[in-house]
């Protein structure tokens, strides 16, 4: 019985232990893509100078000339993504959550407005603007789009029900549907580096895993997830599956990291002038 108990504690030390790596990495990479949103996207507006979001394309083209209500939406989607991805890493924050709890409510509202508005102008931005997306590319989004509308909803429900460890999970739900553009750049770079750099695979896999991980930059962490919280109520052995794979992942995804910070969002900012 002791050995049961023993094998129980630290099954769900590794989950947690995991999990707050998890959290450090997604933290500190939220970060440097915020630092590129509004390095990159900001000083532009600032200066009166929207062509220049032109000067590092992406998938989705920022400015386009002669299109002022276009540029608008564009615009306040980017705004939209920098208030996600700094307010939705403060929201799970655990000590902010448990001992600041007005400003979670607050920036619990402020996400929700963010989030809605930004779905909705994500949609705009490909079905109505259109862009250089393949179909596959822009269901992923569209899918995206309505994931994180939906999600957002029942977590505001459960949190008005004060069913909070319903509102939590549908939370944690829709962070990870709204970071889905995030985990698009990091999933992306994690597999060039590995598949192209490590493996010396052709790079014309790269365009294919593009459509695929349209859909899976964020069904894939949302079913992790799933599995993460039925673990912590299910077998020792699956918290031992669950915490190593959890490291795994999040080793992964620090690795994309670093890929997309050396190859998209710091070229991205010295073609904006930021650093000279």
């Amino acid at each position: 019985m002791a050995m049961k108990v023993s094998d129980q504690s630290n099954g769900r030390a590794l989950m947690r232990g995991a999990a707050t790596g998890w959290f450090v990495v997604t933290l500190v990479g939220q970060l440097l893509f915020l630092v590129y949103i509004t390095g990159f996207y900001g000083p532009p507006v600032l200066r009166g100078t929207l062509a220049d979001w032109s000067k590092h394309r992406e998938v989705i083209d920022g400015y386009v000339a002669g299109d002022p209500i276009g540029n608008l939406q564009f615009g306040i989607h980017v705004l939209m993504a920098a208030i996600l991805t700094f307010g939705g890493v403060l929201q799970l924050w655990p000590a902010l959550r448990n001992r600041v709890r007005g400003f979670h409510r607050w920036n619990g509202r402020v996400f929700v407005a963010a989030a809605l508005v930004a779905a909705i102008g994500g949609l705009w931005l490909v079905w109505v603007r259109g862009s250089r997306l393949g179909v596959a590319s822009s269901s992923g989004i569209t899918l995206n789009a309505a994931l994180i509308m939906i999600f957002v909803g029942f977590a505001w429900q459960a949190a008005r029900r004060r069913d909070f460890a319903s509102h939590r999970r549908w939370a944690v739900r829709a962070f990870l549907a709204v970071s889905g553009v995030w985990f698009l750049r990091v999933g992306i770079m994690a597999f060039g580096l590995i598949a192209t750099g490590l493996l010396g695979l052709p790079q014309s896999l790269s365009m294919g895993f593009f459509d695929l991980w349209s859909f899976g930059s964020y069904l894939v962490p949302l079913m992790v997830y799933e599995l993460y919280w039925r673990a912590e109520v299910g077998s020792v052995r699956s918290r031992y599956a669950m915490g190593g794979s959890l490291a795994i992942l999040s080793l992964l995804m620090a690795l994309g990291i670093v890929g997309a910070s050396a190859v998209m969002w710091y070229p991205a900012l010295k073609a904006s002038g930021l650093f000279g």
